[in-house]
């Protein structure tokens, strides 16, 4: 089998189980859920760090040039963060201090991906 086959197929796994986690963060933790939906929300959103990872899974394959392999990872993983947050407002509610977040995490990731586009061409 390819390598490529390989990672996206790990990836696909680690997008899965972000989105499982994300969704239903209960099945490995057994503490409460917080009565407030901003705490609601932010219990949800480590587990993007697994959809982002399975994202730069599928699709960056190389670790050289090493700028590309940092812009990649990095708003890789925070696109993960992002899906998780949205998920939890989903689910939770939605406050405006979480909606600000969202904003503060597109500003972030807007320069990454242009660093990223920029490094490949």
């Amino acid at each position: 089998m390819d390598n490529i086959v390989i990672f996206r197929v790990v990836g696909a796994v680690f997008i899965i189980f972000g989105i499982v986690l994300a969704v239903n963060p209960e099945l490995i933790s057994n503490k409460p859920v917080p009565s407030d939906i901003f705490k609601a929300v932010e219990r949800r959103i480590w587990w993007g760090l697994f959809i982002g990872f399975g994202l730069l899974l599928q699709f960056h394959f190389q670790l050289v040039p090493w700028q590309a392999t940092i812009a990649a990872t990095l708003s890789s993983l925070l696109v993960g963060l992002l899906i998780a947050r949205l998920i939890g407002i989903m689910l939770d509610g939605s406050v405006a201090k979480q909606w600000l977040n969202v904003g503060i995490e597109l500003v972030i990731l807007a320069p990454l991906i242009w660093w990223y586009l920029k490094v490949r061409s």
